[in-house]
C-alpha cells in the first residue's frame, strides 16, 4: 500500500472516531441533563423492550379493533354488508356533531340495515367530568336493547348527567326503570369501561372521533359529504366480494 493510500485510511479512521465520539458525548451529556431535570428520554435511545404499549404505538395509524357480541349498536346487525366503528364521548361537542354526521351519511347511502355502526366508548374525564356515567348509562341502554335511543338522548337533551336525567331518558326509550338505575350503580361497569379505554390505547386509538370504514381509520371530525361517498364506495365493494 503506498503512503497517500496509507494516510487517507488514517485521516478517515479518525473522522469517524471524532464523529463517532462526538456523538455518544452529546447522548451521554443529554441524558445526564434529563436524570437531573426529569425531562423525558428520547424515544430513540430507549430499547423497545421498555417501553410501553402506548409508545410502540405512538405515530402508527389506528388499528381496526375485534368486533363483539358486547358492542352496541346504532344500526344495522351480524348480516350488514359493511361494519362502521365509532369511538366516540358523549359529553364532546365534536362527538355530538360527528354523531349527527354519521346519521345523515346512513339515511343518504340508505344504510340502516346494510351498514352495521359499532358503537366504542372513549370518555376524557380529565375534560369531561360527566362523560364516563354518560358510557355507563349508555351501556346500561344497550343492556336492554335500547342503545340508540339513548345515544341520540345523550347528544341531544342532556344537561346535567345525573341519576334522575338518565331515568327520565330510560322512561322516554322504553327502558325498565329499576334494572336501569340498579345498572348506574353497578360499579362493574366501570370496570368494564376502564378495559375499553385501555383497548383502545391497545389499538392505537387516542382521540375521538375516530371511525373505521371497514378497515380504513378515520381520525378527528368527517362530515357527512365526505363520509357518505366512504360508505358506498364500501358497499359497492362488499357487493362486488359478497
Amino acid at each position: 500500500m503506498d503512503r497517500s493510500r496509507l494516510i487517507t485510511l488514517v485521516i478517515l479512521a479518525l473522522v469517524l472516531v471524532g464523529m463517532t465520539t462526538f456523538y455518544f458525548m452529546n447522548v451521554w451529556e443529554d441524558s445526564q441533563t434529563r436524570f437531573r431535570t426529569g425531562l423525558p428520554v428520547p424515544r430513540n435511545i430507549v430499547p423497545d423492550s421498555l417501553l410501553s404499549d402506548a409508545e410502540r404505538l405512538a405515530g402508527l395509524p389506528p388499528q381496526v379493533p375485534a368486533i363483539r357480541v358486547t358492542d352496541p349498536l346504532l344500526s344495522g346487525g351480524t348480516s350488514s354488508s359493511v361494519t362502521l366503528i365509532v369511538f366516540g364521548d358523549f359529553q364532546s361537542e365534536v362527538s355530538r356533531q360527528q354523531a349527527s354526521a354519521i346519521n345523515d351519511a346512513l339515511l343518504t347511502v340508505g344504510g340502516k340495515t346494510s351498514i352495521r355502526t359499532v358503537w366504542r366508548d372513549l370518555p376524557n374525564a380529565t375534560e369531561h367530568s360527566q362523560s364516563v356515567t354518560a358510557a355507563i348509562a349508555g351501556r346500561c341502554a344497550a343492556q336492554q336493547g335500547k342503545f340508540a335511543g339513548m345515544h341520540d338522548l345523550l347528544f341531544t337533551e342532556a344537561a346535567t348527567y345525573d341519576e334522575l336525567e338518565l331515568t327520565r331518558f330510560a322512561r322516554k326509550i322504553g327502558v325498565t326503570e329499576d334494572v336501569f338505575r340498579t345498572c348506574l350503580r353497578d360499579p362493574a361497569n366501570r370496570f368494564a369501561l376502564n378495559r375499553d379505554i385501555e383497548d383502545a390505547a391497545a389499538h392505537a386509538v387516542t382521540q375521538v372521533p375516530t371511525l373505521f370504514v371497514e378497515d380504513q381509520p378515520i381520525e378527528g371530525y368527517i362530515d357527512a359529504q365526505t363520509l357518505t361517498p366512504l360508505l358506498r364506495a364500501a358497499l359497492q365493494q362488499a357487493n362486488i366480494n359478497p
